[in-house]
């Protein structure tokens, strides 16, 4: 079988040749205009084509073409008054342009046209203005390096021998019209009080003496332009740069705006290029500086889109006719009508003087534009950047219901009856999610309890939605500035307060379930409920610095005077401040901890919460003690909850009739009771006989007991005084007490036979080297350790601990 390449191998092969041959056979397209370039030249070419054969003009050297097509190859004549020759074109595969020669061997390129020649029906040379107009707006709409229209612009110039001249017929246009581009003049009224078929017209350079004189001259019914010769033109173009040499340079982000020229072109062509978007540099033409900062970037959209509008269906504007002396400073006014004027003036920015169209102008550009909006728009005006969906709508309600479209108060009548609908819509939204949201919440409430969860949910999406219809209504229906101002502030104060009471519930929600844990520990939870405090208090005063912004509220110099009246502010709440970090302390350095048991000064008690200002303690009699947080921490605090061990620290005081054998067994018989008791640590663990007292001989008892709490701590205490009780009776000395003692007869003295049987115990030591002093041997600790049993035998908790797990 074969493969799917080796299938696709055979089709190939067999349908492949044919296919190609009938696309070979197929002739190209050539009818329509087409833009074309030779060396030092070019013309458009406006070709019709009928079969193989095509046949056209190219008017700017009254010249035309005849020709044949094979496949996509163009093979024919061009045929001028004077001159006439071969070429051939070969289409490229698109379909959009062409590569060719003439019969020397001169290359001849072209591309379609994207404009068509025969709808630029404002063409026209009847009259000298006429002739100069149809050439500057050409030559203005080309862009630079475009061929478009050139060879139409160069067709206004009379014609000239390139040969003599040295300069092709298109390239002294576009010459000519760079040093008309630095002129200002105006077209209208230039053959005023001509009768002749031949004039001169001198035109200046604005703020210079730079002038250039420009020749009209009749040809049968149509004026041409004779254009001066090649080096007058470079000469004049030169003394032009040198006369702004002065304001070259400088900052680039006002340049576009150094006369009122910069700043029509700049906008117009900013706005063709970039569209209606408030960050569009050229954005900077208007003077937005007595507008609310709060519709700003909203409204200068919205105004520019106007001023666009307007200015196309007052005239097609050529720029040399607009002021262009960088060192004048009188405002321009390009527009007046009753309902209000377009006006560009200098403003002082702080990267200099630029040229803007003034407030006033921006005030009333709605005006004017709907008293002039039934202008037809001139014919050849370009075509305007993407609009935005309020003027598509007011287009469509223009359409079908003009009276609409009448003012009521500042707005029109469609823009209140949309703004209304809007609100209503809003608002039943609104409603409806709280009434949803009130039910969720409030059998929710049952078992939290929390009041400011049924709140949000009554008020805050109602609230919430509101403020959005107002926004959503100021960006379709574009308000003027004055109800814009109102509509969107209270659409942000709506969502601001709204959004306030959700932060502080979700605050309030997070923070009682965090505390509602079983395992979590006392100074997290007070740490929750301060962190829950602070982040409330942080959420409201963030709400109200956004509404101050929002109603304009200079809040700036109140927070600048929290600057110099903190001070005096610190010194007064100084108390309170030393509290509240003394319980930032507290919680970073956690000496204690809520439901520890410690001791502060004199006091002994159990924390029971550490606040933001004070700290409160349960004590031993039950009552509740509360220390500001800067005393408590400055005081000396004995946590019992922190340590690991209890500490076994006692003095025995024996009677001074015991004798040093005595002694000795009993300092042994201890030191193997500690030992081998479990609950006493065996290092470090002393028992020692430390001295005489005024009254006995003292033996320091020094170890300490494994278990941390407090309550088992005695009962191992306890333990340990009964055997050392017994232990006491056994070895047979007695504890001394402080009193006077008159030795009598019927005194009760020590046993001889227990202190003889001493005696032979420690004789019995010595004489098998087993004195154990000044310490024990590692050996006999380690055979005696924890031998004896604790808790002791007949205990209830020992035979607790004895009968098996399955009985209890």
């Amino acid at each position: 079988m074969l493969s799917r390449s080796g299938l696709f191998l055979v089709v190939f092969w067999v349908l492949g040749p044919a296919a190609l041959l009938s696309m070979a056979d197929e002739p190209a397209d050539w009818s329509g205009d087409w833009d074309s370039r030779w060396r030092d030249g070019g013309a458009r070419l406006a070709l019709q084509q009928e079969g193989d054969r095509v046949w056209g003009e190219y008017p700017l050297y009254q010249g035309r073409i005849e020709a044949t097509v094979i496949g996509r190859e163009l093979h024919g004549e061009w045929i001028e008054p004077k001159n006439r020759g071969s070429f051939i074109f070969r289409q490229n595969r698109d379909g959009n342009s062409f590569s060719g020669r003439f019969e020397s061997g001169e290359w001849w390129t072209g591309a379609r046209s994207q404009e068509d020649a025969s709808q630029i029906s404002w063409i026209d040379q009847s009259r000298p203005e006429f002739t100069l107009r149809t050439f500057m707006r050409l030559m203005n709409m080309m862009g630079p390096g475009s061929m478009d229209m050139l060879g139409d612009a160069a067709n206004m110039l009379a014609p000239i021998d390139e040969a003599q001249t040295g300069i092709s017929r298109l390239d002294h246009a576009q010459l000519l019209f760079r040093v008309l581009d630095g002129m200002t003049f105006r077209i209208w009224g230039i053959s005023r009080n001509e009768t002749s078929d031949r004039f001169t017209k001198k035109f200046k350079q604005a703020g210079s003496d730079v002038t250039v004189e420009l020749e009209f001259a009749q040809v049968g019914e149509r004026w041409y332009i004779v254009a001066p010769e090649p080096e007058l033109l470079e000469k004049t173009l030169v003394a032009q740069q040198l006369a702004r040499a002065k304001h070259e340079g400088g900052n680039l982000d006002i340049r576009p705006f150094l006369t009122p020229r910069d700043t029509f072109r700049s906008f117009l062509n900013g706005l063709r290029q970039r569209g209606y978007t408030a960050d569009n540099p050229v954005m900077q033409a208007l003077d937005t500086s007595q507008f609310n900062e709060v519709t700003r970037d909203r409204e200068v959209v919205l105004l520019a889109n106007y001023i666009k509008r307007t200015l196309d269906r007052i005239s097609f504007i050529i720029w040399q006719e607009l002021p262009d002396d960088p060192d004048d400073r009188t405002p321009y006014v390009h527009f007046q009508h009753p309902a209000g004027e377009i006006v560009v003036a200098p403003r002082e920015t702080e990267q200099g003087i630029i040229w803007q169209f003034t407030p006033d102008t921006l005030r009333n550009i709605r005006n004017l534009y709907a008293a002039v909006d039934e202008m037809p728009i001139e014919a050849g005006t370009p075509p305007s950047a993407p609009e935005n969906t309020y003027f598509a709508m007011r287009d469509w309600i223009g359409r079908r219901f003009p009276n609409l479209l009448r003012l009521l108060g500042p707005m029109e009548r469609w823009q209140w009856l949309g703004l209304a609908v809007n609100l209503a819509f809003g608002l039943l939204a609104g409603m409806l999610l709280s009434r949803t949201l009130g039910w969720l919440i409030g059998a929710w409430r049952r078992d939290t309890g929390s009041i400011l969860g049924v709140l949000v949910a009554a008020w805050a999406p109602a609230a919430f939605l509101l403020g959005i219809s107002s926004l959503l209504s100021d960006r379709l229906l574009g308000f003027p500035d004055t109800v814009a101002a109102v509509v969107t502030t209270l659409g942000w104060c709506l969502i601001v307060l709204s959004l306030t009471l959700v932060f502080m519930w979700l605050i309030d929600l997070l923070a009682s379930r965090y505390r509602s844990r079983d395992d979590l520990p006392g100074h997290l939870r007070s740490l929750s409920s301060l962190v829950a405090g602070v982040s409330r208090i942080g959420v409201l005063v963030a709400a109200i610095l956004v509404l101050a912004h929002l109603l304009a509220i200079p809040y700036q110099g109140v927070l600048a005077g929290l600057g110099i009246g903190g001070l005096a502010f610190a010194l007064a709440a100084q108390p309170t401040l030393l509290n509240f970090l003394s319980g930032v302390t507290l919680y970073l350095d956690r000496p204690i901890a809520a439901g520890d048991f410690c001791r502060f000064g004199d006091k002994v008690g159990t924390v029971e919460y550490i606040g933001v200002r004070s700290t409160r303690i349960r004590t031993l009699d039950r009552t509740l003690v509360t220390v500001p947080n800067s005393e408590f921490l400055n005081m000396q605090l004995e946590n019992y909850a922190h340590r690991d061990r209890n500490i076994l620290k006692e003095t025995l005081q024996l009677r001074y009739e015991t004798t040093p054998d005595q002694m000795r067994l009993v300092l042994v018989e201890l030191r193997k009771l500690l030992i081998a008791h479990p609950k006493v640590s065996a290092d470090p663990l002393r028992v020692r006989f430390i001295g005489f007292g005024e009254h006995s001989l003292d033996i320091e008892i020094f170890a300490y007991l494994m278990t941390p709490d407090y309550s088992e701590s005695l009962a191992i205490r306890e333990d340990l005084n009964l055997r050392i009780m017994v232990m006491m009776d056994e070895v047979g000395v007695q504890f001394a007490f402080p009193s006077a003692v008159h030795y009598q007869a019927q005194d009760k003295l020590s046993d001889p036979a227990l202190a003889a049987k001493a005696a032979e115990t420690v004789a019995a030591w010595k004489a098998n080297q087993t004195l154990p002093f000044p310490d024990f041997a590692w050996q006999d600790k380690a055979e005696i350790s924890s031998t004896l049993d604790y808790p002791p035998q007949g205990s209830v908790l020992a035979q607790v601990m004895r009968e098996p797990a399955s009985d209890r």
